[in-house]
């Protein structure tokens, strides 16, 4: 029996000594006092030892003491109620039940209570959380075998054993490079501790010379490999090799401004020695990048970018899904690094960029207007959104010849029709920065900061103003042909954000 709380073992003796006090009063109460013989009674007494004497035979039967064989049964029936009311008292009312939580933490999980055995004493509640530690994955806390939430709590209403484990893991990193067969294929991949990866590669029909390396160690073409680490793999037939990486991933690759069909991470390979320009191209909303590389037989060379967010196009390879041209037909790419309209507009024809661009940032597009009206407006629109038939921001725009420039302010304006409210900023107004004339590159830049503007053309500042009338987050490029035939080209567009 455990020992009790020292506070309360008076208490209980006392208990226990009252309440066996009782019961021996009850069951053995005192001798009543002896009452006097009348006359009768002591003559009779007095008398009956000669009756005894004359015969010999007759005994008179005396009546039995108090303390004969009817006293020994209430002494053991109150030693009896004495030991089962103080056991009952101490289990019943005394003592409360303890129980034990067994805890278990595994590898690369942290949190509370720790590791351990405890005590605790019925209905006690208990608080637990756990959680992952860095490069650890699926934690499972358990609850005498059944899953439980990470964090809760335990309720001693019996012994229970909780534990917490997770998962170690180890990235292995692939690269399969062109005209090689077989898997795992290029990427990065999860797996436990332990794991064992099969991998098995072969050159493509026509191809030869297969380089496996296993952390830049040759190995086998097929075989397994342990995951008790990072590993790289990499499969990738001798020769020039290029391999072009990119975060985020899944940009479209293109060589020498080829489309090449594939995206990132890709690994290229070439018989010879090679002089390569690779052009990155992701979804809108990140500039393009474009870089050169040279690569020798036996070496690889990688072309790792980290997109940033803005519109970088030269137009190099053809413009990108993100323009949304009204006359489709009429919008298109040179082939020698512009993006070019062609038409006869009754009015206006615009191709909006779509992805929205919050905050300050500078807006900067080289036009050339080869052909059609020379007092005609070509350039730029800032506004609130892709729909040129309902447009509400800023045209920014000059004239080939004579050479002016200037600034409108649209509310709910249809570029198609040329209808909606137009508010002039900054009137026609003749300037020198201007090349004037067909066939003459100018380039326009806006610096955005806040809700103030400063229309640049050929670096030159023009005018300045402010007007919060409108969000503009949307470009698009915006020119008038007014029903004769007009060739615009526009050698690049660059947005760059800032803080």
């Amino acid at each position: 029996m455990k020992a009790m709380n020292s506070g309360r073992v008076p208490i209980s003796l006392f208990v226990i000594a009252a309440f066996g006090a009782m019961l021996c009063f009850w069951a053995y109460p005192a001798p009543a006092a002896t009452a006097a013989p009348s006359a009768e009674e002591a003559a009779g007494a007095t008398a009956a030892p000669d009756e005894e004497e004359g015969t010999g035979f007759i005994e008179s039967e005396s009546t039995p003491s108090a303390h004969g064989k009817k006293g020994k049964f209430p002494w053991l029936v109150a030693a009896v109620v004495l030991v089962a009311g103080g056991a009952a008292l101490y289990f019943l009312v005394l003592k409360k039940k303890n129980y034990t939580l067994t805890v278990s933490v595994g590898e690369g999980v942290t949190g509370t209570p720790a590791a351990g055995t405890a005590t605790h004493k019925k209905g006690t509640v208990i608080n637990y959380n756990y959680s992952l530690q860095a490069g650890y994955d699926n934690l499972v806390v358990t609850l005498d075998g059944a899953p439980v939430a990470a964090s809760g709590t335990v309720t001693m209403n019996a012994g229970h054993i909780l534990e917490a484990a997770a998962t170690k893991t180890f990235v292995l990193t692939v690269t399969r490079g062109g005209h090689v067969e077989g898997t795992p294929g290029s990427g990065s991949y999860n797996h436990a501790r332990g794991t064992n990866v099969a991998y098995s590669y072969a050159p493509a029909a026509g191809y030869s010379n297969l380089e496996v390396k296993l952390d830049n160690v040759l190995v086998p073409n097929a075989g397994t490999v342990a995951m008790n680490g990072n590993h790289t793999l990499t499969a990738l037939l001798r020769g020039a090799n290029l391999t072009v990486e990119s975060t985020p991933a899944g940009a479209r690759i293109f060589i020498d401004n080829v489309d090449s069909g594939r995206t990132t991470p890709y690994t290229f390979t070439y018989n010879t020695a090679v002089t390569r320009t690779v052009l990155l191209q992701h979804s809108c909303g990140y500039k393009e990048y474009y870089q050169s590389v040279s690569v020798a037989v036996g070496e690889t060379k990688t072309v790792s970018h980290a997109f940033v967010a803005g519109i970088k196009e030269d137009f190099e390879v053809p413009p990108s899904s993100c323009w949304l041209p009204y006359h489709a037909a009429s919008w298109g790419d040179t082939g020698h690094g512009e993006y070019r309209y062609s038409g006869a507009a009754s009015r206006w024809s615009t191709s909006a960029y779509n992805f929205p661009f919050s905050g300050n940032y500078t807006v900067i597009i080289r036009i050339n207007r080869k052909s059609g009206i020379t007092a005609a407006p070509n350039g730029f629109f800032l506004g609130s959104g892709t729909d040129m038939t309902n447009a509400s921001g800023y045209v920014f725009y000059y004239y080939a010849s004579p050479g002016q420039y200037g600034i409108v302010r649209t509310t709910n304006f249809n570029f198609v029709t040329a209808t909606g409210a137009a508010f002039p900023i900054k009137a026609l107004t003749a300037s020198a920065a201007i090349k004037a004339g067909l066939g003459q590159f100018n380039v326009l830049k806006v610096v955005k900061t806040g809700s103030q503007y400063t229309f640049y053309i050929n670096n030159t500042a023009l005018h300045t103003f402010n007007d919060a009338t409108h969000a503009a987050s949307i470009v698009a490029l915006a020119l008038y042909s007014g029903g004769v035939s007009t060739l615009v080209e526009y050698e690049y567009v660059y947005l760059n954000p800032s803080a």
